[in-house]
């Protein structure tokens, strides 16, 4: 073979062998797919299924973007987060796609659903900065997707594998019953109407379409959020309990534990009077809805939402004669009698005039105010504690112990018992520096150790307020007053 023909072959092999390095580094460097081995069911306007895997997901446009959720209880401890998935408007091309005429059920795994309008769906859904809380307008897309990835990990045992949140460039916070966990079907529906209800009591309050809809749809936890009733023509009814709604407006507790005022019920200190849209009502006693299961506004027949002339809500169930069923139902109100209970006036006048704020600071940071705590007291497992001093004053707020569940960890409405037998110190501050540290060992579930907030029926004195710790446990030196922080490490 000349020198010639041997370049040329050594040439070609060297080709080869490089062009196989890089197939081989093509094959095996490939991308991995991020999205975790799912199936997904998608529904079509028209009623056609289709079961979508991982592999027809992942060849979809990919989002990545932030956001966070507010939950019910008004907590945004989860912050906000980076989370990787697909727009819900990708999804439904692979069913012939949606309009402005149609509406999206989302259902989970565990049978909750929710329907988003269209408005919802093109991400116009009410909007909280994460700093403040308060209301914030987006002025930059804000986008439904089923995420699959959380801070670049895939979602959590019992949220994921997929999970519908709602994410923008400007990392804004929304309500979290849009937050639906455990996605595994998605169906394109014909356009929903939106409605709302009008709740007023000790406070007033609109709810939407999509709050009611959530609660009903709640997981099967006490206390129970779905009610049912099947009629004598064999409809079944399905919607809230509205002794539920009432806790919302009975006092300032909106929606802590234990929001649902008893000792307000069981005094007949309230009728509760419902409406129709055409301005019929009916009047019940507070006795008689009080956790009564079988008194409910349904929002569906037959699992579908309510028609004419029943729509939006039905007041119905087993426990009610026919003429007290209201239809197209609007409004929910209380109309208290004259007097309060002692304990609601002095809360109420403390909650008017309070301009204070107590910083939490631990695994998570809240700061919260005087609504908050005394709501939050009325909640706590021994619904607050009181102590009475060698001068007679009786003194009234919440074991510390119970507070301290807001912060010890990353679910703010429960006390973390493991930590506090692992040991950390809490410290409480006043507003001249003063402290004291105890010990986590010392304060887990010892009633005798309160955060008051009030002493003989009134706020705190001027030297003392707004808050002071308290306790036959506790020396003179342990009680400190003009608390304004509380850190746990």
């Amino acid at each position: 073979m000349s020198s010639r023909n041997m370049k040329i072959l050594v040439t070609a092999v060297v080709v080869l062998a490089i062009a196989g390095v890089a197939v081989w580094q093509l094959y095996f460097n490939k991308p991995q797919s991020q999205i975790p081995d799912v199936t997904l069911t998608l529904v079509g306007l028209d009623g056609a299924s289709k079961t979508v895997t991982s592999k027809d997901l992942d060849a979809l446009p990919k989002t990545q973007m932030k956001g966070g959720l507010k939950t019910s209880a008004g907590s945004m401890a989860g912050g906000v987060k980076t989370y990787t998935g697909i727009a819900l408007s990708e999804i439904v091309k692979l069913v012939g796609g949606m309009t402005n005429q149609n509406s999206l059920r989302v259902t989970a795994s565990d049978n909750y659903a929710m329907i988003l309008t269209w408005d919802e769906l093109s991400g116009k859904v009410v909007t909280y900065s994460l700093a403040t809380g308060d209301e914030v307008t987006r002025t930059k897309p804000l986008i439904p997707i089923l995420a699959y990835l959380e801070e670049g990990k895939p979602i959590a045992t019992g949220e994921g594998p997929l999970r519908l949140v709602y994410v923008g460039e400007e990392g804004l916070v929304t309500d979290g019953h849009f937050w639906i966990k455990m996605a595994s079907k998605l169906e394109v529906i014909p356009g929903i109407k939106e409605w709302t209800l009008t709740l007023a009591g000790a406070r007033s309050e609109v709810m939407n379409r999509s709050t009611i809809e959530s609660g009903v749809s709640c997981p099967d936890t006490p206390p129970q959020h779905k009610a049912s009733y099947v009629d004598s023509d064999g409809h079944i009814w399905v919607g809230m309990p509205i002794w539920l709604l009432i806790g919302h407006v009975d006092d300032m507790n909106v929606h802590e534990t234990g929001a649902f005022n008893r000792t307000l019920a069981n005094s007949n200190a309230y009728t509760v009077k419902i409406t129709s849209g055409d301005g019929f009502s009916v009047t019940l006693n507070s006795t008689f809805v009080k956790e009564n299961q079988n008194i409910f506004v349904a929002n569906s027949m037959d699992g579908k939402p309510l028609a004419d002339p029943y729509w939006p809500l039905r007041l119905t169930g087993s426990a009610l004669t026919k003429g007290q069923m209201v239809r197209n139902v609007v409004k929910l109100e209380l109309i208290f009698n004259t007097t309060k209970p002692k304990n609601v006036v002095e809360d109420d006048a403390i909650i008017a005039s309070a301009t204070w704020t107590l910083h939490l600071k631990g695994k998570i940071s809240e700061p919260i105010d005087a609504k908050t705590l005394i709501q939050y007291t009325k909640a706590s497992p021994n619904s607050g504690a009181s102590w009475t001093d060698a001068d007679g004053h009786v003194w009234f707020g919440i074991p510390l112990w119970s507070l301290l569940g807001r912060v010890d960890d990353s679910q703010p409405m429960s006390y973390n018992s493991t930590y506090a037998d692992a040991g950390y110190t809490v410290t409480v501050k006043a507003s001249d520096g003063f402290s004291k540290d105890f010990a986590s060992a010392t304060l887990k579930n010892n009633n005798d150790i309160i955060l008051a907030y009030k002493m003989d029926g009134k706020a705190l004195p001027s030297d003392q307020s707004p808050l002071k710790l308290v306790g036959k446990t506790l020396t003179k030196g342990q009680m400190v007053k003009s608390i304004v922080e509380i850190d746990l490490k």
